[in-house]
């Protein structure tokens, strides 16, 4: 089977599951990668790495004003520990990160999930060793929300494989000044997940011209309440043929705040919530 004949198998398997977007990269576009994550860290010999594409649906972004003059869910209640003392806390807090957690990232990281291992597994049929990765991050590994933290905390947080620098690198999109991943069609409201291959498939062509509005925009740096970005301090750096330019970001801010603020309630994802991209729907000509 010819190259271009088993791409095009691939990326119609990956959407007739559902993906909305698929990119596909060459080996050679995650030079330097850090050590112990590149993807021939996984598969010696990777020849391609495969990136799926869900966005969240932009009505989810407003999660944390959801219910405001509720009837039925009080804002505030007082409850009696199994110790005997008292302690606040706050119901709708509670259903609102429920339904942040649940639609924006759990059910969409499933689906991504099933995405990446039905692929990888049709990639095995054909004969070429692959593996799939977790989505970041899955319920099985302590993440800032938990209430239980399962872990000590890493001195530099990371995950196992970056499906955002990935999905730079299968010309999906670039990442803004928030750091996170974004299209132009989507914004930053979209979740990753990758597969590496020992197939040879043809890669996609890179987006070179810039997606984030940059310094005229900033709105994302100025919203963050926990003040986690630095627009004083730009790292620059090439994903293969892509330019990258963020600010520097303080993930002990933005930890911290996301954290002691009612996991969120606060905080409300103003780097992902705030951002103009694509905010307006755009519905089609029928």
């Amino acid at each position: 089977m010819n190259t271009a004949t088993l791409t095009e198998i691939v990326k119609n398997e990956v959407r007739q599951r559902g993906a909305k977007e698929v990119g596909i990269a060459s080996i050679d576009r995650f030079e330097g990668a850090p050590k112990g994550h590149h993807p021939c860290d996984y598969i010696p010999g990777a020849k391609s790495v495969i990136v799926a594409l869900m966005p969240i649906a932009s009505g989810l972004m407003g999660w944390n004003s959801f219910m405001a003059d509720s009837e039925m869910v009080p804002e505030h209640e007082i409850y009696s520990r199994p110790d005997g003392k008292e302690q606040p806390w706050s119901p709708r807090t509670t259903l609102r990160k429920h339904i942040e957690r649940r639609c924006s990232y759990e059910v969409v990281n499933m689906d991504l999930q099933s995405i990446s291992m039905h692929t990888a597994i049709l990639l095995e049929d054909f004969g070429y060793r692959s593996v799939y990765l977790p989505t970041t991050y899955g319920m099985t590994l302590s993440w800032p929300g938990n209430f239980i933290w399962d872990f000590p905390k890493m001195k530099s947080a990371g995950g196992p494989f970056s499906h955002r620098h990935a999905a730079v690198a299968a010309g999906l999109g670039q990442l803004g000044r928030n750091n996170l991943f974004m299209t132009e069609k989507h914004g930053p409201r979209v979740r990753l997940v990758s597969i590496i291959t020992e197939a040879e498939l043809e890669p996609d062509p890179q987006i070179t011209k810039p997606i984030c509005l940059g310094e005229k925009c900033n709105i994302c740096v100025k919203s963050c309440p926990s003040k986690a970005f630095s627009s004083e301090n730009i790292l620059k750096y090439n994903v293969g043929e892509t330019r990258i330019e963020v600010c520097t970001m303080n993930k002990e801010n933005c930890r911290n705040f996301y954290k002691d603020s009612s996991y969120g309630e606060q905080c409300g994802r103003e780097c992902m919530t705030s951002c103009p991209l694509s905010r307006k729907l755009r519905k089609p000509e029928l």
